[in-house]
Formats: structure tokens, sequence, C-alpha cells
């Protein structure tokens, strides 16, 4: 397995500081509105990437944040004239709202800034032991000049960063115009911790740094974001943490590309962003997940209503094809492989190579948009089975419905998929009606026929005549 990092800048073979074991920090939303597509974009990608290392048999201790005490919190807390915390608790119910909406697995733990105030000073003292962070005034700045590997990760040196511009660059309290705040001194009617430096609270880029290494250790296997984070954040979190140490931070450093809307990055900062909540009443939850998949997760994503509804119908195709297989499975009868007909054999020989073909792409940077190839071209296979077998075979059919289960829990898609499964007496009344529609039709009853077909395409569920069988599958609803 291959995975693209971004300190490296290339593709590096994947190896684990434990066997088997994957020590992951993901940098989760600041909670100060709603999710929006951007946010889901790098949510499905790391979400999708994690199911995977399971899939492999990779035991996943995934760690994501939630900043909950930030400049932009409190610009939110004082636009809407209510304390911060409460601005926090609101959006953070939204959040996991939409994340559940998504399907997007629950981190092993979801750490929040508020309740590690302790811990992140309790660092920023270690570094001012060790020299490389000051007191001024009762804020404190890490001095990015005592760390000679600064910029490594945006692969700047440090002299282009200051001709570039950093934030606060002209704040008289620092030595020097690229140091970053670690503790900021308390302002009028900003909420506030204790610390040895008085009455403030911390810098975005300690939070990260100490609740990282808290939960995983002093180095991660993966540490992930988009790709805004890669400068100052991310890169302001090594600072920190091998100053610390002495320690590699990260092994493996991944981003997700942007979605765009007019070339412009999706934001809530520029006003141009599309939340999920409200995206998710035109659009299946697997139309979105499908929508971010397609594209390889370090490339950029254009959104546009055009492509979101021709991903819904692809996503609806895909559906009818592992329902139909599903329904298959359940009801035909094993035969013995010395009977497997030729169609059998040759459909079980591309389960196998299409099996291959799916880890092969994942395992190149986890290319979920070839995955994604291998699933349709997979699907189609089936589904021409299906129509050219004289007899389904139990055993054959059930090797397709188990790969696409396994596929399904990859890409996160159709997780409710059980509930169409559930109800025994529907499917038996279906099938009841399908066999009195025939023996209207043989008796050239086209009326009646007709209608029960029409009745049962009203209640969701659409019927296919075929020269061998009636073929019936469930259509999706708003």
């Amino acid at each position: 397995m291959k995975i693209y990092s971004t300190l490296t800048r290339k593709l590096e073979e994947f190896k684990t500081i434990e066997p088997d074991v994957v020590k992951w920090y993901n940098c989760g939303p600041t909670v100060n509105g709603l999710m929006h597509l951007g946010h889901a974009r790098s949510a499905i990608a790391f979400d999708t990437i994690r199911r995977y290392l399971e899939y492999r048999d990779y035991k996943v201790e995934y760690i994501m944040n939630f900043t909950d005490i930030e400049d932009r919190m409190i610009e939110v807390s004082n636009q809407e004239q209510r304390p911060v915390l409460e601005v926090a608790e609101e959006y953070l119910s939204y959040f996991r709202r939409d994340m559940a909406s998504l399907n997007l697995k629950p981190a092993t733990i979801h750490p929040r800034a508020m309740l590690h105030m302790n811990q992140m000073i309790e660092s920023i003292e270690k570094l001012i032991k060790k020299g490389v962070a000051y007191e001024s005034d009762g804020d404190v700045y890490f001095d990015v000049r005592k760390f000679d590997e600064y910029g490594k990760l945006s692969n700047q040196k440090l002299d282009n960063i200051l001709q570039e511009g950093t934030e606060d660059a002209d704040n008289p309290k620092k030595k020097f115009p690229a140091d970053f705040a670690l503790w900021k001194k308390m302002k009028p009617g900003e909420p506030y911790w204790p610390s040895p430096w008085g009455k403030g609270r911390i810098g975005w880029h300690s939070e990260c740094s100490t609740m990282s290494m808290l939960y995983l250790g002093e180095t991660l296997d993966i540490h992930s974001g988009g790709q805004d984070l890669i400068f100052p954040h991310h890169e302001n979190e090594i600072a920190q943490s091998e100053s610390l140490t002495g320690k590699q931070f990260v092994n493996y450093w991944l981003h997700n590309g942007f979605i765009n809307i007019d070339k412009t990055k999706m934001s809530k900062s520029l006003g141009n962003f599309v939340n999920i909540y409200d995206l998710l009443k035109y659009y299946s939850p697997d139309a979105v997940r499908l929508f971010v998949l397609q594209t390889h997760y370090r490339s950029p994503i254009v959104f546009t209503e055009d492509a979101m509804d021709q991903t819904q119908v692809t996503v609806d195709r895909l559906f009818d094809v592992i329902l139909l297989t599903k329904n298959y499975a359940d009801e035909t009868k094993e035969v013995d492989d010395a009977k497997h007909s030729d169609l059998d054999k040759d459909l079980l020989e591309k389960i196998k190579k299409a099996r291959e073909n799916f880890v092969e792409a994942m395992d190149e940077d986890f290319n979920t948009s070839n995955g994604l190839a291998v699933v349709f071209d997979f699907s189609r296979e089936v589904n021409d089975y299906l129509r050219k077998a004289e007899n389904v075979n139990g055993s054959v059919i059930n090797e397709a419905d188990n790969f696409f289960d396994e596929l399904r829990d990859v890409f996160g898609f159709f997780e409710d998929f059980n509930s169409y499964l559930s109800i025994d007496l529907v499917e038996k009344l279906i099938k009841l009606l399908i066999e009195l529609r025939g023996e209207f039709r043989k008796e050239k009853n086209w009326e009646m026929g007709d209608k029960i077909r029409d009745d049962l395409k009203e209640a969701g569920i659409t019927l296919e005549d075929t020269p061998k069988r009636i073929l019936w599958k469930l259509t999706q609803t708003e």
C-alpha cells in the first residue's frame, strides 16, 4: 500500500509504527456554523480511507477534534450575542446530526479544546522551559527561529514566509514577525482561563498539537486535514510537537483538495457554501458520498447542480443492481460446483478479478475514483449475468452479494439497506401480485396487467419484463 505524504511530496510505502494499528489524527471542524459541502468533502474522504484501512484488517485509532474555542468562535459569539459555549453546543449538535446523515463513522475519540485546557497549558510551559517559546505581556509566542526545520511541510524557507506575510506580523509583542501565538491574553468580553501568564485562552495551533499527542503518543502514523491547513496550522503543529519531543511528529501527512464553486474554494467566510442539511433535502446521502468519492481525495472538485443530479441518477442505478442481487441471493438455491454453468464460472472469475482490481486501486493512495470504476464495471457484469442465466445459481450470486456488501461498507453506501429487506410479508405480496399479473397477461387482459404494474410503480416498486422472467426492484423515493 502506497500513500502520498505532503511532507515528502511523493508516494511512500505505508508502514505503521505498531503492527496492524493506525494512529490517526484528523483536524475536525470549527463549530461556528452549519456543516457545508467543503467540510463534508474532507470528512467523507477520510472516513472512506479509514474504512478501507479497516477492510485491510488494520485497527484504526481515529481521533477527530472539534474546535470549540478560537477566533472565529468568538466572532460568532459576539455577532449572536451569546456565550461561546452556547454557540459551540448548538453547532456541534448540528454537526453530529449531519455526520450521522452522511453515514460518517464516529471517531474513536472526539476531543474538544475547552476540555483540555490544563494539558495545553502544561505543553506551553514545557516549550518555554526549552527556550523555544516566550511570554510577552500576557501572550505566549513560539519562536520559529528556534526550530530549524520550520517550513518543511509547506516547502517554504523562512525568508519566503516573511515575504508572503504572516498573520499579525507587525505585532510589537513578537520578537520575530513569523512567531505564532500559543496563548492569547484575555480581551474584554472574551472567554478566559487562568494560567501562569494571566487570564487568557489557548492559541488554535496549540490545540491539535496537544490533543493528538495526548491520545496517540509522540509520533502519529497519519495526520490529515484540508489543504488550507498545511500552512500555517499544520506547519505550526510540527514546530511545537517536535520541539517538545525531539521526535518526528507525523509519518504521513494527508491533505484533501477543495470543493470549488465558479473556480473559487467553497468556504463559510466567502459566503459561497452549500450546507449539508439543505443539500440532503434534494439528494440522498449516498449521492453526496458518491459525488465526493468519484474524485481522488487530493484533487479539486467543481460543484454544480447538474453534476449532483447526474450523481443521484448514478447512485440510484447502482442501488437497483445491488438490491436485485440481494433479492436473488436470498431466494435462489445453491448448486454444486460441478454443476456450475459457463456463465456461473465466468461470474465467479469476474468476482475474483474485481476484488483484486479494487484492492489494487485503493492501495495506490486510496484512489476512490478508480475503486468506484471497479464497482460500476462489476455491477454491469452482475446485471448481465442475471439477465442471461437460465437458472440463477445461489452460491454464485451469494458471492456477488458478499462482494457488494464489502464495497458498500468501504464506501459507506446504503447503510439502511437492510431496512428494505426486512419485511418478508411485503416481498411475498409483491411476488403474489407479479403472479396475478402473469395470469392476467396469459388471458390477454392487458388492462388489469398494466394496472398492477402501474399501481406497484406508484408504490415505489418497478417491474421489468424480460424474455425469461419478470424482475422487480424498489425505487428510492423522497
